[in-house]
C-alpha cells in the first residue's frame, strides 16, 4: 500500500470512528427532568384509546368522533396532563384524526375543539396532583418586554391565577396564523431539545479534524 493510500485509509477509520462516537453521544443527551432508563414508572401508562385511521371516517364525522374518545378518556384518568397527552398531545387522538395540518387548523374553529378545551379546563380545575406526577416536566426560558410581563402579573391577580398556570392556559390554546409576526433572518435563542452534555460531541469533532492533519 502507498502512503497516499496509507494516509487516505487511516482518514476514512478517524472519520468513521468520530461518527460513531457523535451518533452515540447525540443519542445520549436528555433533559434534566427526563427519568432514566430504568425508572419505568416515571411516565403515566397510555389510557389504550384506539382511534380508528383517519381514512376511515369522513372529514365531517371526525370532530364528533374526537369527543366520543375524549369522553373515553375522561372516564379513565383524572390526571389533565394524561388526558392531554392521550387528546391532544403528538401522538394524541387529534392529530392521528387530523393528519393534515390545514385540516387540523380547521377543527381547531370547531364547537367539537371549543368542548375538548372544556373537557381539558374542567380536569385541570380539578386536578390537584403537581404535573410532574404524570410525566417529567419541561421548563422554557423566554425573553418578553417589561411591559407584557407587567400585563401577565395583572392577569394572574384579576383570575387568581398563578402567573405559570395562566401561561399554560395560554399555550394550550391554538393561535390563528395571521397573529403570528414572520421570522425575520436566523431564528435566535436555543434550539428546542436537550442543550447538553456536548464535550463527547466535541471531542469527537476534533479527533476527526487532528486525523485529517496526521
Amino acid at each position: 500500500m502507498t502512503p497516499l493510500s496509507n494516509s487516505a485509509s487511516n482518514l476514512s477509520t478517524h472519520a468513521n470512528t468520530a461518527t460513531e462516537t457523535t451518533t452515540e453521544a447525540r443519542s445520549s443527551l436528555r433533559y434534566a427532568s427526563d427519568p432514566l432508563p430504568e425508572q419505568t414508572d416515571a411516565i403515566a401508562p397510555r389510557l389504550g384509546i384506539a382511534p380508528p385511521s383517519a381514512n376511515e371516517i369522513p372529514k365531517d364525522q371526525r370532530g364528533r368522533e374526537v369527543l366520543r374518545l375524549a369522553e373515553e378518556a375522561f372516564a379513565k384518568t383524572g390526571s389533565w396532563v394524561v388526558f392531554y397527552r392521550e387528546m391532544l398531545g403528538v401522538d394524541g387522538v387529534v392529530r392521528k384524526l387530523y393528519p393534515e395540518s390545514d385540516d387540523l387548523r380547521a377543527f381547531e374553529t370547531s364547537q367539537e375543539f371549543l368542548e375538548l378545551q372544556e373537557m381539558v379546563a374542567a380536569m385541570r380545575g380539578q386536578d390537584p396532583s403537581k404535573g410532574d406526577a404524570a410525566e417529567p416536566e419541561r421548563m422554557i426560558t423566554i425573553r418578553l418586554p417589561m411591559s407584557l410581563h407587567d400585563v401577565l402579573k395583572k392577569e394572574s391577580e384579576e383570575m387568581n391565577l398563578s402567573i405559570n398556570k395562566l401561561c399554560i392556559s395560554k399555550l394550550i390554546q391554538p393561535i390563528a396564523g395571521r397573529f403570528v409576526p414572520l421570522q425575520q433572518g436566523r431564528r435566535r435563542g436555543r434550539r428546542p431539545g436537550p442543550q447538553g452534555p456536548r464535550k463527547k460531541v466535541q471531542d469527537a469533532q476534533r479527533a476527526t479534524l487532528e486525523g485529517s492533519q496526521s
